[in-house]
C-alpha cells in the first residue's frame, strides 16, 4: 500500500513538472519590438545638442570598437581609459579628451564596452571590469543554458539561446535600460551594429534603420541590441525583429527613389536603396533575423561612412548638425582587436579539420573586409576634407595656409583637418607581447591578467601613436 502511494505521488510530481514545462514552453516568447504609427515617433539619435554636454563644436571625435569577445571589450576599455587621462584645452579650460567623444560605433565584443559607457559614463571605470571583463561570462551562460530552470523557456520555439543571453546581460550589466536611456544619459551617440542574415548587410540600431520597418527604437532593450551585435552564428541564435512596414507613413528618401528609378546597379546609391526597399516588403520579409555585426563589418566603420553618404554627404551632415562653420577638426579612432587566423594546419599533410575549416571560412572574409573597410574610410576622410575646405574657402581669393602635422599636405585656415588613428595589435613594438595577445581567444572568458595586458597594450599603442599625439597637440 505504501509503495503504491509513493508511485502515485511520483507520477503526480512528474505530471506536474511536465505540465509546468509544457505551460512555459507555450508561453515563453522573446520580447517583440513595439510598432509605431508615424515616423515622427522614431527618434533618430544623432550628434545634436552638443551644448548640453559641454563638448566643443571645434572637434568632431568618433570612435569605432571592433569585434573579438572579451579581448575586444578589454582593448576598447583601455582606449577609454587613455582618453580619460588625456588633458586638452577647450575654450581656455582643461578638459578630458574622453569628454569630447561625440559618437561610438561598435561591433560584437566592442559593443559591450560602448553600450555600458553610453549608459553609465564614468561608472565604467569603477565596476565594468568586475561585472564583465574579469568575469567568466562564457561559463555562466553555459550554466544557464543547461540549467533545468531554463529548460521550460528553451522548449519554446520562440525563446532561444540569444534570448537567454540577453536576459543575463540585463542582470549583470544593462539593468533593463533602453535606447531612450542613451539620450537621458547625455553621453556620446552609440551605434550598435549587427548583421541582417537575409540581406547579408549591416543593421545599425539607428532611427533611420527602424523607420522603414515602422518600429520604435526608444523602447528597444539595449541588451538585445548588444546580443544581436555579438551573436556568433551557431553558438548563438538570431535576435528577431518584427517588420511593421507600411503602417507608419514611411516614404523612401528622394535619393533612394531616384537611384531605384535610374537602376545603375553598380553604384552605392542603388545598392543602399535596394536594401531599404527590401524592408518595405513586409509580406515577403515579416521578420528580421540579426546575427554578429562582425559578419558584415568587424570594425564598425561602415555605420559612419554610410550615415554620411545617406544623409547627403559630409557638408550636408555638418549643416544638419549646425557645425558647418565651427568644426575645424574631424578625428576617428579605430580600435581593432582582430585576431590573426590560426594556420597551423599548413604543417599537416592531410585535409584541414572541420573546426579549422570553419575558422578559415569566417576569418578570410573578416580579414579582407577589415582591410578594405579601412581603405574606404581613408578615402572618405580625404574626400570629406576636400569637400569641406572647398565649401568654406569658396570666394576667398588667397586663403591663408597652415601645415598640420597629422597630414602631409598644407590645409587652408578656412578648411578642416582630419585625423585617422588606428589602434591595433600590429602596431605594438614588443613582438613577443604582440604574439601573445594575438593568441588570446575571442571568447567571453579571459584570465584577469590577460585583461590587464590588453588594457595596457591599448593605452601604450594609442599614447605612442604619432597621429594621436598630433591631435592632442593641435587641441592645446
Amino acid at each position: 500500500m505504501y509503495e503504491s502511494l509513493k508511485r502515485i505521488e511520483s507520477v503526480k510530481i512528474l505530471l506536474g513538472v511536465t505540465f509546468f514545462i509544457l505551460l512555459n514552453a507555450c508561453t515563453a516568447h522573446y520580447p517583440i519590438n513595439n510598432p509605431i504609427i508615424s515616423t515622427n515617433q522614431v527618434k533618430d539619435y544623432s550628434l545634436e545638442d552638443k551644448s548640453d554636454t559641454g563638448r566643443s563644436d571645434d572637434l568632431l571625435l568618433l570612435l569605432t570598437f571592433s569585434g573579438g569577445g572579451t579581448r575586444a571589450a578589454s582593448f576598447s576599455y583601455g582606449v577609454l581609459q587613455t582618453l580619460a587621462e588625456t588633458q586638452i584645452m577647450v575654450n581656455g579650460k582643461k578638459r578630458r579628451l574622453l569628454d569630447e567623444v561625440d559618437g561610438i560605433s561598435s561591433v560584437s565584443g566592442g559593443s559591450f564596452t560602448a553600450a555600458y559607457y553610453g549608459l553609465f559614463g564614468d561608472r565604467i571605470f569603477k565596476d565594468f571590469e568586475t561585472k564583465f571583463l574579469k568575469r567568466n561570462v562564457q561559463s555562466e551562460l553555459a550554466k544557464r543554458l543547461f540549467s533545468p530552470f531554463s529548460w521550460p523557456k528553451l522548449a519554446s520555439l520562440y525563446f532561444e539561446r540569444s534570448d537567454l543571453a540577453a536576459e543575463y546581460y540585463d542582470e549583470i550589466l544593462f539593468e533593463n535600460k533602453t535606447f531612450q536611456d542613451f539620450v537621458t544619459s547625455k553621453g556620446p551617440l552609440i551605434a550598435i551594429n549587427a548583421t541582417d542574415a537575409a540581406l547579408g548587410s549591416q543593421f545599425t540600431f539607428f532611427g533611420n534603420q527602424f523607420a522603414p520597418i515602422c518600429t520604435d527604437l526608444a523602447s528597444f532593450p539595449v541588451s538585445r541590441a548588444v546580443t544581436a551585435s555579438s551573436a556568433v552564428p551557431g553558438a548563438f541564435s538570431s535576435i528577431i525583429l518584427k517588420n511593421y512596414a507600411g503602417t507608419c507613413n514611411y516614404h523612401l528618401p528622394e535619393w533612394a527613389t531616384r537611384a531605384l528609378h535610374e537602376r545603375n546597379v553598380t553604384t552605392r546609391e542603388y545598392q543602399h536603396a535596394k536594401r531599404i526597399k527590401s524592408y518595405l516588403l513586409a509580406e515577403q520579409y515579416p521578420y528580421i533575423h540579426l546575427f554578429d555585426g562582425g559578419i558584415s563589418d568587424n570594425l564598425g566603420i561602415r555605420a559612419i561612412v554610410d550615415t554620411v553618404f545617406m544623409e547627403g554627404g559630409i557638408w550636408k551632415k555638418l549643416i544638419d548638425l549646425d557645425l558647418e562653420e565651427t568644426t575645424t577638426k574631424i578625428a576617428i579612432i579605430v580600435v581593432n582587436a582582430r585576431k590573426e587566423m590560426d594556420v597551423q594546419f599548413t604543417k599537416k599533410d592531410y585535409s584541414i579539420p572541420l573546426f579549422d575549416t570553419i575558422s578559415v571560412a569566417t576569418s578570410i572574409p573578416l580579414d579582407k573586409y577589415s582591410f578594405e573597410t579601412m581603405e574606404i574610410l581613408r578615402n572618405n576622410m580625404s574626400q570629406w576634407r576636400t569637400a569641406i575646405t572647398a565649401r568654406r574657402c569658396q570666394g576667398k581669393k588667397k586663403p591663408k595656409f597652415e601645415t598640420s602635422p597629422a597630414v602631409s599636405t598644407k590645409i587652408p585656415e578656412c578648411g578642416v583637418q582630419t585625423y585617422l588613428i588606428e589602434v591595433s595589435f600590429e602596431m605594438m613594438a614588443d613582438e613577443s607581447e604582440r604574439e601573445y595577445l594575438d593568441s588570446l581567444p575571442t571568447s567571453f572568458d579571459l584570465e584577469p591578467n590577460d585583461v590587464d595586458r590588453l588594457k595596457a597594450a591599448a593605452q601604450q599603442i594609442l599614447t605612442d601613436s604619432v597621429k594621436f599625439q598630433n591631435l592632442v597637440t593641435d587641441l592645446q
